[in-house]
């Protein structure tokens, strides 16, 4: 009941009697931004006008529903605009809000459909309610002297000539309640919507940048100026959007969660909120890695730096969106799919030569996404060890499928005097693979080297089977001029390139299968393990399966495992050019056609031109191997 006390009186402190509703006509994301503004102020406040099933404030009340009621409208006139058409009926979740509302039920059960319907007005529309770049400390302290102090004070009192004057008084920020329950989410979202019925107008002169300023200094007014000491080893890591959707009160509970006393949170929450959401000691997200490049990345492409924004791209996605598709994944399967879309449009349209406005737009659209996934992974939470493991696994499989059946028809192609060359090569190939992404995750190794790595060894691979065949070609042709009998096995250098091959290939793939699970798995290491395992376990047997099934076919070069091999070479093929592709070392021109990752089909034209070529090269050696056939 004291919590229930306190999130309502900090709501009429911080919010006053309520916030307004958007005029009709409005865009549809601002009318979406104050619904969810006025859904977070009913959660917080609907405690404060019922308790035990009655009415304790029938003005409150009264308010309460009205603003449900205003909320409904509004959401049935925004509904056709939702971006996810996923989103389900906005106005439905509302209407469900107010029903419980009517009925007087509990504050946590309000509180809980209140803030439900509000992340699924943020999901429908992807609202980025997070700071789009770091928030500048002195801005948004001077920010605050020149529109705040006047009414709040200049240290957040409320102590003014002019805050005795208002009915409603103004917020005291130093208020031991108010202090607990404020978000800099909230306080921007009340600068950007003001409170009807209150002093508090919109602060609709400030920027998005400004507002997110002001927001961060409020929220740190309550707090002493940290030492300039270190930092304190059992600080944990957060990142900034983290801290912007976190209350005071949701620090305390997760820091007592780690096990951290109660008498060490207050330096520790001075230290987050006046110190590390301001600079580099911010836990570095992936996805605020890549919110960071695009920032970098626009600002280059309006002053002309064209190679400075590709370079800010590439860091966007290679650091950032990559690394985090797996956890992204856990949140909203779409959403990760656009990511890595929009990045790949993007590295398209500036190697394309598009106009400046043309790129800006579509960085601003990436950016946007970006902040949404980050804050509703930080809102999120951990995800279930099932949802997890799934994702992991698939993952894995995506990577690893292709490399596993590749290894397989290696082996087939290879006599059975070359077969165990590959099944060494092979383990030895994950061990090295799984040593590798282990020094790279401890080194800190940026996401250019870790494409590379994957890339070139891949090509590596395609080269050495390329040996092979050769090797295997010419053996044959000799037993053919000779009238030899054909027979199993590989000369002394076909093994080589065999054995090659399957040690390239298998590193390259399972080196990315690793990387792409990486953002999950430190997230929750068990249950990805365990969905990584269960799909090298299938592929395994799948893998063993198509071997044996090919084995007494596997004589000639030119037999139906061979051309398996190069077939499958087509996948590894379009993967290791998109590394080269995304590190900058090719070209990339787009072509009008869907991406398939899952089969190393980029829409690209140097892609297309490879894969073409191999498969042409695969035509060609199956008919070559006919006719020697035929000649036998």
């Amino acid at each position: 009941m004291a919590a229930v006390s306190a999130a309502a009186m900090a709501a009429v402190l911080l919010l006053g009697e309520r916030p307004a509703l958007a005029d009709p006509g409005e865009p549809a994301e601002v009318e979406a931004r104050r619904l969810v503004h006025v859904l977070g102020y009913v959660a917080m406040d609907y405690g404060g006008s019922v308790a035990n099933g009655a009415v304790t404030s029938v003005i409150e009340y009264d308010e309460q529903l009205a603003l449900l009621g205003e909320a409904i409208h509004v959401a049935t006139r925004i509904q056709p605009s939702a971006l996810e058409s996923g989103a389900g009926d906005l106005a439905q979740g509302i209407v469900g809000v107010r029903e419980l509302v009517e009925a007087k039920v509990a504050a946590d059960r309000v509180a809980l459909a209140a803030r439900g319907a509000r992340d699924r007005v943020a999901s429908a529309f992807r609202l980025a309610e997070a700071p789009l770049s770091r928030p500048d400390a002195e801005r948004g302290a001077a920010l605050y002297q020149e529109n705040c102090a006047t009414c709040h004070g200049p240290t957040g009192h409320a102590d003014t000539r002019r805050a005795a004057s208002l009915v409603p008084p103004p917020a005291n920020f130093h208020d031991a309640i108010l202090a607990e329950q404020l978000a800099p989410i909230g306080v921007e979202s009340a600068v950007r919507f003001g409170v009807s019925g209150t002093a508090m107008v919109p602060f609709t002169f400030l920027s998005a940048r400004d507002r997110w300023d002001l927001a961060f200094h409020v929220a740190g007014l309550h707090h002493p100026e940290p030492g300039e000491g270190p930092r304190p080893l059992d600080l944990p890591d957060y990142s900034m959007v983290e801290l912007a959707v976190r209350s005071d009160a949701d620090l305390r509970a997760e820091l007592s969660a780690r096990g951290i006393p109660a008498e060490r949170h207050a330096a520790l929450l001075a230290e987050l909120r006046r110190r590390v959401a301001y600079g580099g000691e911010a836990a570095s997200h992936p996805l605020s890695i890549a919110r960071a490049a695009l920032d970098r990345g626009r600002a280059a492409l309006r002053e002309g730096r064209l190679v400075d924004a590709r370079e800010a791209l590439s860091t966007a996605q290679l650091d950032g969106i990559d690394v985090a598709e797996a956890s992204v994944r856990t949140v909203k399967e779409a959403l990760a799919d656009d990511l890595g879309d929009g990045a790949f449009a993007l590295r398209a349209a500036l190697a394309a030569g598009a106009t400046t406005d043309t790129l800006d737009a579509g960085m601003a659209t990436l950016l946007r996404d970006a902040t949404y996934a980050e804050v509703a992974l930080a809102r999120s939470g951990r995800a279930e060890g099932r949802l997890v493991a799934q994702v992991s696994s698939r993952l894995a499989l995506r990577e690893l499928a292709a490399a596993a059946l590749f290894l397989a028809a290696l082996a087939a192609v290879a006599s059975s005097r070359s077969r165990r060359v590959v099944h060494v090569a092979s383990g030895a190939a994950l061990l090295l693979a799984l040593a590798a992404w282990v020094a790279a995750v401890l080194g800190h190794m940026a996401g250019f080297w870790r494409t590379l790595t994957a890339g070139a060894t891949i090509s590596l691979a395609l080269a050495a089977l390329a040996g092979a065949a050769a090797l295997g070609r010419r053996r044959g042709a000799r037993q053919v001029s000779s009238h030899e009998p054909l027979h199993g096995g590989l000369s002394r250098g076909g093994r080589a390139a065999v054995f090659a091959a399957a040690l390239l290939a298998g590193f390259g793939a399972a080196f990315s299968a690793l990387d792409a699970a990486l953002g999950v798995s430190l997230a929750v290491a068990p249950s990805a393990v365990a969905g990584v395992l269960f799909t090298l376990a299938l592929l395994a047997a799948g893998a063993a399966l198509v071997a044996r099934a090919s084995r007494a076919a596997a004589r000639r070069w030119a037999s139906p495992p061979a051309w398996l091999a190069c077939l499958l070479c087509v996948p590894l093929a379009g993967r290791a050019v998109a590394a080269f592709q995304l590190c900058g070392l090719l070209p990339l021109h787009r072509l009008p056609l869907p991406r398939f990752t899952a089969l190393g089909i980029d829409p690209a034209v140097e892609t297309c031109l490879v894969q073409a070529a191999l498969l042409g090269l695969a035509l060609a050696g199956a008919a070559r191997g006919r006719r020697a056939e035929g000649a036998c």
